[in-house]
């Protein structure tokens, strides 16, 4: 394994079967290389499997196949296909918006008890950048003026939908120094000494046409998020693995 790359830890395997794999992507942890990443979790995975043969019944000769996509700065529940026939029918079912996602996050100040947020979010195309309409659903599960702990439940996939539709309503995501004005948000980080937002990818359910019946998938959360939750009282919550 090449020294430069993290090492990818085997027990963030929450699910594998069917020619599927479901991960627990850490925070700060690209999906793949790209565009300023040398290498991301899909190249972690390749290089584990190349090294420890037979550990994940995946096989060394074929890559793992990103099926959808989190955040760089989001941690939680992510899925790779094993086989391009089963990547194909995932990416299909998130296509027609079967696939639902619920998430948990802190934001910065007081929140209504639930609302859905509608606007638009900047989104990359074949022909460029556009504006797309996009919207969740969200319920305050904690909180109080300062931050506010929320289950999301987003309607589309858009590429950093959650963040920018809460810094809309003046709600930045707590921490987030791209969304959020950079002073109060590098006073959280420093404040409860984490590196970096809170936006965890709780609970995925996949519809019965991926794996022959419906699938929900749940990622414990980061020990970032659970220092934050025990250093304001915040108690564990429902439904949370």
């Amino acid at each position: 394994m090449s020294s430069d790359l993290p090492e990818f830890d085997p027990e963030s395997v929450l699910f594998q079967g069917s020619g599927l794999l479901a991960v627990n992507k850490p925070a700060g942890i690209p999906v793949h290389a790209g565009t300023g990443h040398p290498f991301g979790l899909a190249e972690m995975i390749d290089a584990f499997v190349k090294m420890n043969p037979g550990l994940l019944e995946i096989s060394p000769s074929r890559p793992v196949l990103p099926i959808h996509r989190l955040d760089l700065e989001a941690s939680g529940v992510l899925l790779f296909g094993l086989t391009p026939e089963l990547a194909r029918l995932a990416h299909e079912a998130f296509e027609a918006r079967r696939v639902s996602k619920r998430y948990l996050a802190v934001v910065s100040g007081p929140v209504k008890g639930e609302e859905t947020i509608r606007g638009k979010v900047r989104a990359k195309g074949r022909d460029g950048y556009r504006w797309e309409k996009s919207s969740l659903d969200y319920r305050r599960l904690e909180g109080d003026e300062r931050l506010s702990l929320v289950e999301v439940v987003p309607h589309e996939g858009r590429t950093h939908q959650i963040r920018a539709l809460f810094a809309g309503l003046d709600r930045p995501l707590a921490g987030d120094t791209r969304y959020g004005k950079p002073k109060p948000a590098r006073q959280f980080l420093e404040k409860f000494g984490v590196p970096g937002l809170l936006l965890h990818a709780l609970e995925l359910t996949l519809p019965p046409e991926v794996l022959g019946r419906e699938r929900k998938i749940q990622a414990p959360l980061p020990e970032n998020f659970l220092k934050v939750m025990r250093q304001k009282g915040w108690t564990k919550i429902s439904g949370c693995p």
